[in-house]
């Protein structure tokens, strides 16, 4: 009931509709993930986001915003529609109640869970040598397991379950302690950050249905359904098209246009998708599935716009249709075209069916 209805119109525009309540996701999650907001920050060099555990020093009522967020994710869900946004492995994890694993640090440090995984290969001696509790230091944490416990310091403590400091790591808890040592590195100091994010997202996925998601589907399939691809599939895209107003798969515009597309980065194609249909990534499920106006499924429509050449292309975010003029040579439609990548807003006309 608290999803069944989003209508959204922005400031100055007169369009609404499906098209319109895409945009304000895309637009309201890019702003409040970017960097220089403070909330978010990237581990590997901008590959991924996660929380940052300084984010209240940027704003003090930054957990506010996690739990918003996670209301957003929440609708957005409820909508099928797509987060443009590529958060860490280990943040869904944490959102959906899945364990960390030492195979997770790979994503932010290779070098590290290398040798977090060598420390299986440690017999009973080596490990005592190692002098490990469940307890971590600031310089244990620098020094990467080394053999000589003589070179590690005692600065700062941090237990990784009570008593730590007094619980040795031996060859029977070694896989405890591995995967508690990389729950730390990973969320544990964003702990808070998370249980807002979460806090939001449970009016729509409580423990319950996080349990029968966790039990259907993996990780990477629930950021999916959440975020969609990020690897857009041209010819799954052109498979699922149709062709309006006089356009075919034989039509030189057609044919042209889909060249163009192929020839296009990855970030331009996302561009593009975005400008027809609200949305930067495709489907978690596949363009046969692209979702249009008032959550009916839509194909991806071509249709021919004969109100002049001299016209840039237009689309019809709700219904997932792009008004191509019929453009008398390549290079002219991969002009034309392009002007796409700057457009932002929207016009009463292009929600016209």
């Amino acid at each position: 009931a608290l999803a069944g209805g989003v209508s959204i119109m922005f400031d100055g525009e007169a369009a609404e509709g499906d098209g319109v309540r895409r945009e304000w996701f895309q637009q309201a999650t890019k702003e409040m993930i970017d960097p220089n907001r403070g909330l978010f920050k990237s581990l590997d060099g901008g590959r991924t986001l996660q929380p940052n555990p300084e984010a209240g020093d940027h704003a003090a009522d930054h957990l506010a915003h996690f739990a918003l967020l996670g209301r957003i994710a929440g609708v957005a869900l409820h909508h099928q529609e797509s987060l443009n946004v590529s958060w860490s492995a280990a943040f869904f994890k944490a959102v959906l109640g899945c364990p960390i694993t030492v195979d997770d640090v790979a994503s932010v440090d290779p070098e590290k869970c290398d040798n977090l995984r060598k420390m299986r290969e440690y017999s009973a001696e080596v490990l005592q040598q190692c002098s490990l509790t469940f307890a971590l230091d600031t310089e244990a944490d620098q020094q990467d397991f080394v053999v000589d416990a003589d070179k590690r310091g005692r600065i700062s403590t941090i237990e990784l379950k009570p008593d730590g400091a007094n619980i040795e790591v031996t060859p029977d808890n070694l896989e405890e302690y591995l995967q508690q040592y990389a729950e730390n590195l990973l969320i544990g100091t964003i702990r808070e950050q998370i249980n807002a994010f979460r806090q939001g997202l449970d009016v729509f996925l409580d423990d319950a249905l996080r349990a029968k998601l966790r039990a259907c589907c993996t990780v990477a399939e629930f950021q999916l359904l959440l975020c969609g691809a990020t690897e857009i599939d041209v010819d799954e895209w052109q498979a699922s098209a149709e062709y309006h107003g006089g356009y075919s798969a034989g039509s030189n515009q057609v044919k042209w246009f889909w060249t163009e597309v192929r020839g296009m980065t990855p970030e331009e194609r996302g561009q593009l998708l975005f400008f027809c249909t609200g949305s930067a990534r495709a489907p978690a499920t596949g363009f046969d599935n692209l979702m249009g106006y008032n959550g009916q499924q839509q194909c991806f429509t071509i249709e021919c716009d004969d109100r002049g050449v001299e016209r840039p292309p237009t689309a019809a975010t709700c219904f997932n249709k792009l008004k191509l003029p019929p453009y008398s040579s390549a290079e002219t439609l991969a002009a034309k075209l392009r002007l796409t990548f700057w457009a932002e807003g929207f016009h009463e006309g292009a929600v016209a069916a």
